[in-house]
């Protein structure tokens, strides 16, 4: 009896933890293209101009860790978007700086210095190299 309820509440209390850092997906205005990965994974790109593109993610590491982002990342070329993110840190700046690369029905994700990681990851998830593929 004492297990199952042990179990319970532990089970409430992960999913609650779980949950605690998820990034909800933003208001897109338009069309938006959804794809997927294969582990689970999502991305959304939304509005897409030749200097911006709306996007949001979810990755999926071991163990359900997740990697959550959002953001307008910037126009580089016709098919590479950078976002680029500064989180203070206990004693000193985490800069970010994402790459979107979106090619035909592919999006490839490049964190050019696994600092997109250290701020928007659960340990035993990753950014960096993550493709996503457009969904049916």
């Amino acid at each position: 009896m004492i297990s199952k309820s042990f179990s319970l509440i532990f089970m409430v209390f992960f999913i609650n933890a779980a949950q605690a850092d998820e990034i909800p997906i933003p208001e897109f205005s338009g069309k938006t293209i959804k794809y997927t990965d294969s582990n689970g994974g999502e991305l959304i790109l939304g509005e897409r101009t030749q200097k911006e593109l709306k996007f949001w993610f979810r990755t999926m590491g071991g163990n359900y860790h997740q990697c959550h982002m959002t953001g307008v990342a910037t126009s580089r070329d016709n098919e590479t978007y950078r976002y680029s993110l500064v989180e203070s840190g206990n004693e000193k700046n985490v800069f970010c700086s994402l790459s979107l690369i979106v090619i035909d029905k592919s999006v490839v994700l490049i964190d050019e210095s696994n600092h997109c990681k250290v701020i928007s990851c659960g340990q035993r998830a990753a950014i960096n190299g993550a493709v996503f593929h457009r969904a049916k």
